[in-house]
């Protein structure tokens, strides 16, 4: 590696004892620690757990046509100090539903039921963070902010798009400055450095993934600083004449990815999110979500491009969530017939959170990809609990 890289591999690995430490929890609510936690001094932690029941009732091939169950979860734990330091980590269940493997959206059926098929228990990120009300910095592994958190996205399938073309798994340097405007809203603007993790956390356990080298190449697979995610984002406006701006909230990204070992090109991303929340009574919210993320040179090659439009709508009332996303994605590949095709996916589910955190829910997902077609009914059981 080179001595850069190095160094930052170095820090990596002192801190891979977090995980260890942080399993006493003590009641603080921090949120993801793939974000910059903040509050009182002590250890915190956040377990999200999905568990999909689906089934594929109809596509392209019978072979297709397949009952499967499958893992989305996270544990972040961390220790934040008095001084504003924090040691953050999250670790990772996960399997993804069968599927086309188009841009890492799943896995295939084979004709077969799945059970926890093809699922992934790693260290996703560890990292080291000191934050102020005004700026912060950070050093480790790290998911680059560009879009929108793919959680924000309602519906029970609504995560597995925005997941897709996520940034996630980097090692690098990172900073924030904050921006509080008053009535004009607050604004944070984040930037960081970055290249793919090939430390022995990129391995993961249950299906012997092993960690990422070099030589297996993919943007941002560089070992040194070439790459990096630059966005602004901002929320709490307010205004004496409507809701509309209270509610409001956005977020511009760019990221350059570099070319790694056999790539063409390097990889350019660009982003517009914005997300309007309005409170009709006390019992009655709703919610109204869109991002555009246009990716060129994507994956290094370089005569593909893809775009991705996704609106969504959710609906709560007391207890009750409905939630809609709609995506159409659009290739543009002169050299590839079969990457040139256009394609959408709609989702929507109908569900219950209870008090104890636990969430049951309902849902079906059409998608057209890759011009083959399919749909799925299913069914979601989460969890959420904040220590």
């Amino acid at each position: 590696m080179q001595p850069l890289s190095f160094k930052i591999y170095s820090l990596v690995t002192a801190l891979s004892f977090l995980p260890a430490l942080a399993v006493a929890g003590d009641g603080h609510n921090h949120g993801n620690a793939s974000h910059s936690p903040q509050g009182a001094a002590g250890f915190y932690g956040h377990l999200d757990t999905k568990i999909h029941s689906d089934i594929v009732y109809n596509a392209e091939e019978k072979d297709e046509e397949i009952s499967e169950i499958y893992s989305h979860t996270h544990l972040d734990l961390g220790y934040v100090f008095s001084t504003g330091l924090s040691l953050n980590s999250v670790i990772e269940l996960e399997g993804e539903p069968a599927g086309h493997d188009h841009g890492g959206g799943g896995n295939a059926a084979e004709g077969h039921s799945r059970f926890f098929d093809d699922h992934t228990l790693k260290i996703r990120d560890l990292n080291i963070r000191y934050e102020t009300d005004q700026f912060g910095v950070m050093a480790g592994k790290f998911s680059p902010v560009v879009g929108f958190d793919y959680h924000q996205f309602p519906g029970i399938y609504g995560y597995q798009v925005i997941h897709e073309y996520a940034l996630r798994e980097k090692i690098g340097l990172g900073a924030n400055l904050k921006l509080d405007m008053g009535d004009f809203g607050k604004h944070k603007l984040e930037a960081s450095s970055f290249f793919a993790d090939t430390s022995f956390l990129s391995g993961a356990l249950f299906n012997h993934q092993d960690p990422v080298e070099k030589q297996d190449g993919g943007v941002s697979n560089t070992e040194d600083l070439s790459s990096f995610a630059v966005s602004l984002g901002g929320k709490d406006f307010y205004s004496l004449n409507n809701n509309i701006v209270q509610g409001l909230s956005y977020r511009l990204g760019f990221a350059h990815q570099a070319a790694g070992k056999n790539n063409e090109e390097d990889e350019n991303r660009y982003s517009v999110s914005l997300n309007y929340k309005h409170r009709f009574t006390k019992d009655l919210e709703g919610r109204m979500i869109g991002e555009i993320m246009h990716i060129r040179h994507l994956n290094g090659e370089a005569a593909h491009d893809r775009t991705w439009h996704t609106a969504g709508l959710e609906i709560t009332y007391k207890n009750w969530n409905v939630g809609s996303t709609w995506s159409h994605i659009r290739n543009d590949n002169s050299v590839e017939i079969d990457e040139a095709i256009d394609g959408d996916i709609v989702q929507a589910s109908i569900g219950y959170e209870f008090d104890s955190g636990v969430f049951l829910g309902v849902g079906y997902k059409y998608q057209d990809e890759e011009n083959e077609e399919n749909h799925r009914v299913g069914a979601l059981v989460s969890y959420s609990h904040h220590f």
